[in-house]
């Protein structure tokens, strides 16, 4: 019922990247799965919150549907991080089997032999699209659409420009194994390359990870403290009427902020932080936003329990001090 309301863009993307991750499951199935899941648990959680903090119905219906929203767009993230990740192994792998092609082609196998000889178990899903593509070339497909069938089922930007290099050097007359020799050796350059820039940004991604997840929490429950202690000195000051007058741009009535609101207020604030702490994270470590994604979860959670452990502590160790 779900997947039928969808726009036809949306569809076509999810079926796209079902197909990059490798899933049997059906574009409809998915989608449908992950409404009822996400919809059911995002009730269940923000029905939790309003037992623990009683919420007006306007708040708890923003609340449900936040979470339903977050919940539903972090389905997404994890087949987009499934994604990324198979794309990861072949482009680790790929230098060898470039490699083994090319000492099966100077081993003298027509290309097509040097492919299958060259589809590995150890290569994964690598292997099976080197041999869907060998098994191309026997059947009477040109050298050059075969090579690049081979990243159908695989979105790797390295895998697939590497392909297109090496057709467009056989069409130009290359020889098929100088080819493979020599992009597994710029591969291999690139990969060292990246190595040595996540080394150089560590020390960002360790701050980032420090400020989203630790600090920010700690500075909100301390805030949220401080309000609720000068709200109630504010209430609690007696000031005579003619200092009243005198000073009338002055307010003692106390903070007109509701603690609930305060609360959910951090809550939602430390969400978003982390949600952007991780994408950034992804963009400084690879050069992606969407490589932060599973590190989402991550900081949400430890930046939601340091946030109530620490309000409880400050609570507990402050509160005794106060009037």
């Amino acid at each position: 019922m779900v997947y039928r309301l969808m726009p036809n863009s949306y569809k076509e993307r999810i079926e796209e990247w079902l197909m990059f991750a490798g899933s049997k499951k059906s574009p409809k199935g998915f989608v449908n799965y992950v409404f009822s899941f996400s919809f059911s648990i995002s009730f269940l959680l923000a029905l939790f919150i309003n037992m623990l903090i009683p919420l007006p119905g306007i708040l708890f219906v923003s609340l449900w549907v936040l979470i339903f929203l977050s919940m539903f767009a972090l389905f997404h993230g994890f087949l987009i991080i499934i994604i990324d990740k198979r794309a990861g192994s072949v482009e680790k792998i790929l230098p060898d089997a470039l490699q083994l092609m090319a000492a099966n082609s100077r081993a003298g196998y027509i290309p097509s032999r040097a492919l299958l000889m060259s589809a590995r178990p150890e290569f994964g899903i690598l292997s099976e699209s080197i041999k869907t593509a060998g098994k191309e070339m026997m059947a009477g497909k040109c050298l050059k659409d075969s090579i690049e069938y081979i990243h159908k089922n695989i979105k790797s930007d390295m895998l697939k420009r590497t392909l297109k290099l090496i057709s467009e050097g056989i069409r130009s007359g290359g020889h098929f194994a100088s080819l493979l020799e020599e992009n597994a050796d710029d591969i291999r350059r690139v990969q060292i390359i990246k190595k040595e820039m996540r080394a150089n940004v560590m020390l960002y991604i360790i701050f980032i990870f420090f400020a989203g997840a630790i600090c920010a929490p700690l500075l909100y429950a301390l805030s949220g403290f401080l309000i609720e202690t000068i709200g109630g000195f504010g209430a609690m000051a007696q000031v005579p009427e003619g200092v009243m007058q005198e000073i009338s741009f002055i307010n003692f009535s106390g903070l007109d902020i509701s603690q609930e609101f305060l609360f959910v207020f951090s809550l939602l604030a430390i969400v978003v932080t982390t949600v952007f702490s991780g994408l950034i994270i992804g963009l400084i470590g690879s050069g992606k936003e969407r490589d932060g994604i599973k590190y989402i979860p991550i900081l949400a959670i430890m930046a939601l329990l340091i946030f109530l452990l620490s309000g409880s502590m400050i609570g507990s160790i402050f509160g005794t001090m106060l009037p």
